[in-house]
Order: structure tokens, then C-alpha cells, then sequence
């Protein structure tokens, strides 16, 4: 094998074991693969912050709560026509607003009682096969 070296003379002979033979200087980057930590050398306190919390989260909902029911208090505000509504035999007389904020609360908890019915068929279903499991052992 027949190199030049910077002085453009040749260098002969075979390189050392372990020893590359090609040049990498000009050689394009390659990203390395695994993972590597970005910032090993800072400190825990040098860290960025966590960006979310739980009680942040929570802060976020219970003002979008708050807005809806301020909204919410405005559609039963308006909404203040007297109406008749009848249920089975019971007659009632309210404003429509009202009546309209009844009828959504009571299909929320019809859902819920139907999500909860399934849950607990779900929990059921998962303890009894964790039983077969364990007594097949």
C-alpha cells in the first residue's frame, strides 16, 4: 500500500492494527445513535424547568369551568320566558332557561350512570381473568 503524506512523498508499508485508513477530517457528520443526554454537564438546579403540572393543568380547567359557567349563566339569564314542561304526570312551570340547563344535567347523569355501568362490567371482566390466570399457575 502507497500513500502520500503532506509533504507529497510516498509512505509505504501497511498501518498499525486498529488503526483507520481513511481520512476523516472532511467526512460529513454523522448524528449519533442512542441516547444522549443534551446538557450532562449542568446541574440539577441548572436543568430547565418543567414546562407542565398537574396543578397547572387543573388552574387551566377550572378556569375554563368558571367561563363556561359564566356563559352559562348568561343563556338561562336571557332565556327567562315562563314555560310548561310535562314529565310523566308531573307539571312544572319554570323559565326555559332553566328548564334547558335541567334537561342537560339530567342527560350528564344518564351518561355517567351508562359509564359507570360499563366500567364496572370492564373491572369484572379483567378480575376474572386475572383469577383464571393466577389459578392456572
Amino acid at each position: 500500500m502507497s500513500t502520500k503524506n503532506s509533504d507529497s512523498q510516498p509512505i509505504t508499508g501497511s498501518p498499525a492494527p486498529g488503526v483507520s485508513t481513511t481520512s476523516t477530517v472532511n467526512a460529513p457528520a454523522i448524528p449519533p445513535t442512542g441516547r444522549m443526554d443534551a446538557s450532562p454537564h449542568l446541574s440539577i438546579s441548572e436543568k430547565p424547568a418543567k414546562t407542565s403540572s398537574k396543578v397547572g393543568a387543573t388552574w387551566v380547567f377550572l378556569f375554563l369551568g368558571m367561563l363556561l359557567l359564566i356563559l352559562l349563566l348568561v343563556f338561562v339569564l336571557q332565556n327567562l320566558d315562563q314555560v310548561s314542561m310535562t314529565l310523566f304526570t308531573w307539571q312544572m312551570s319554570f323559565p326555559l332557561g332553566v328548564g334547558m340547563l335541567l334537561a342537560a344535567i339530567a342527560g350528564a347523569l344518564i351518561m355517567a350512570l351508562i359509564g359507570s355501568v360499563r366500567i364496572i362490567q370492564l373491572r369484572r371482566q379483567v378480575a376474572r381473568s386475572t383469577n383464571k390466570d393466577t389459578t392456572n399457575l
